[in-house]
């Protein structure tokens, strides 16, 4: 139960929640509860049914195009890094009021996939795939993806409450907090990469 709830946090700030709640709030300010309640779901169906797959055969991916562990490793830490700057530095986009349509249409791109799940976080689900050896373990780490995604949805869901308590400003300030946190994995991402690749 430890190594499950140690995989689903990492899983779930891999996941940038607060960026994604900002994001969804944004985009779906001037829509109905229902619809909010709908693409909540279905994005975190996406973002799951894309991270299981990566997860899972990630591994075979890497062997077609003769890609290294390491290799992956380093690039994905880097990508993550830029996320989690973007993070901490913040991006403001105006968003024009969307119709249900429009809102369900950008349910799995972009709003599960690369929002939720972006390249970065693809490609270190990619890695742990390749890293995560046996049946149990690949089990528990699937159980987990699972999990962290329907915790996103689930805060979607709820995300006017959400914002009722914790208010905008906190939201943008625990959006800055995940994106330290990402940094400092992205930081041991590179480092192991590039220092398995010099000594291999």
């Amino acid at each position: 139960m430890q190594q499950f709830l140690a995989l689903y946090l990492k899983l779930f700030f891999l996941l940038t929640p607060f960026f994604v709640l900002s994001t969804f709030i944004s985009l779906t300010a001037d829509s109905a509860p229902e619809v909010r309640t709908r693409l909540a779901w279905r994005i975190g169906l996406g973002a799951a049914g894309v991270t299981l797959v990566i997860f899972l055969i990630g591994e075979y991916i890497m062997r077609v195009f003769g890609i290294t562990v390491d290799a992956f490793r380093a690039g994905s830490g880097v990508l993550l890094l830029l996320s989690a700057i973007s993070l901490v530095f913040g991006k403001t986009d105006g968003h024009k009021p969307l119709t249900p349509q429009t809102l369900y249409d950008m349910a799995i791109v972009p709003l599960a996939v690369p929002i939720t799940a972006g390249p970065a976080t693809l490609g270190t689900l990619m890695v742990m795939g390749t890293t995560t050896h046996g049946l149990l373990p690949k089990l528990l780490t699937a159980a987990a993806i699972a999990a962290a995604c329907a915790s996103i949805a689930l805060m979607l869901h709820l995300s006017d409450r959400l914002v009722a308590i914790v208010g905008h400003s906190n939201i943008s300030i625990l959006s800055k907090i995940t994106g330290l946190i990402l940094s400092a994995m992205a930081l041991q991402m590179i480092v192991i990469g590039v220092r398995n690749l010099w000594l291999s």
